[in-house]
């Protein structure tokens, strides 16, 4: 399972980046441009709200749990998350989070093991 997340995570960083590439391949590096296309129709507004909203849980999510967890290397999907968006920030941290319990740093199985590490 560890890889189908990190595969999403790819996909989710080059498909996005693949209609923003279009978009610079248009207008250059046009941050005036991309604010009036972003917030231009009641659609595209729901997607860059709806874009934003996630990626605040997604950033949320990813402090919480992995603090509550003590994972190392958050930044990476927290920059990911920033730089991207939620369609590679959140495969990225679940890819992280699946190595750590693999690697049996964290134990998914035994939510009591869960618990008793984060209270140390």
């Amino acid at each position: 399972m560890g890889y189908f997340y990190l595969g999403l995570a790819f996909l989710g960083a080059v498909g996005p980046y693949s209609f923003l590439g279009s978009f610079f391949n248009q207008f250059g590096f046009d941050l005036t441009e991309m604010k009036i296309q972003t917030w231009a129709s009641p659609v595209s507004s729901y997607f860059g709200i709806n874009m934003l909203l996630s990626a605040l849980v997604t950033i949320l999510f990813i402090l919480s749990e992995g603090r509550r967890l003590k994972m190392k290397g958050l930044w990476l999907p927290l920059l990911a998350t920033a730089a991207v968006g939620v369609s590679c920030g959140l495969p990225l941290f679940l890819y992280l989070r699946r190595l750590a319990q693999d690697k049996g740093i964290i134990t998914a199985d035994d939510p009591k093991a869960i618990h008793n590490k984060t209270l140390r």
